[in-house]
């Protein structure tokens, strides 16, 4: 256990916080193991060492959310299967919400298509904790992307259960939090970004994105 441990948070770079909760599991089993005298003496598990590292700017640049948008775009005119387009539009969708409207992950899954006016270009998100909250989506482009989409949402549609959940994947399930990382991981490695960033740096860098462009006209 403690070799195990240890390999967590020097080689796979866990935080240490990630790996104490599990190193207390490990205690509640050891203690169990105790009890079902399993476990002769009273062996302990070493105290975890904190492994100090440099913080990895993993906030994108302009130049890189360049890059990402341009891979999808590329990719979705290369495409020549209508079916596969239309995945490729959905990826598109996601991301630039969480790009350009700064949505969370898990707020984007819980999007229903009631919560898209097609009239105001309003979308309704739906918080746990929070009242709900609406944002225009602004670019014109993406108006024009959101009722393509739910015009081609059928195709999606598989299961009756689900048919008004705004993204499905290609078996129409909800998408998850792991096929929004695995889509973000496809096109940051296609825009050729090496940094270890995630969909919440793209989620959080329109702030970065303006003041550089601000730079850039002088």
């Amino acid at each position: 256990m403690n070799a195990y441990l240890e390999y967590l948070i020097e080689e796979k770079g866990l935080r240490f916080s990630t790996t104490c909760r599990k190193q207390q599991v490990f205690r509640y089993y050891l203690s169990y193991l105790r009890g079902k005298g399993l476990v002769q003496g009273d062996k302990q598990l070493k105290p975890i060492k904190r492994v100090e590292r440099d913080a990895e700017d993993t906030q994108l640049t302009k130049r890189e959310v360049d890059a990402f948008f341009h891979a999808i775009d590329q990719e979705y005119a290369e495409l020549d299967s209508e079916f596969r387009k239309r995945v490729c539009l959905r990826d598109q969708i996601m991301m630039e919400l969480l790009f350009y409207h700064g949505i969370e992950i898990s707020e984007l899954l819980r999007l229903e298509i009631s919560d898209y006016n097609r009239k105001t270009a309003v979308l309704k998100i739906r918080r746990k904790k929070q009242r709900d909250r609406s944002v225009y989506l602004f670019s014109r482009n993406l108006q024009e992307q959101m009722v393509r989409w739910l015009s081609e949402h059928e195709y999606f549609e598989h299961e009756e259960i689900y048919c008004n959940r705004m993204f499905l994947s290609k078996l129409g399930k909800p998408i998850s939090m792991k096929m929004v990382i695995n889509i973000f991981e496809k096109y940051r490695v296609m825009a050729g970004i090496e940094k270890g960033c995630t969909p919440k740096d793209l989620k959080n860098g329109l702030g970065r994105y303006a003041e550089e462009m601000v730079w850039e006209m002088g």
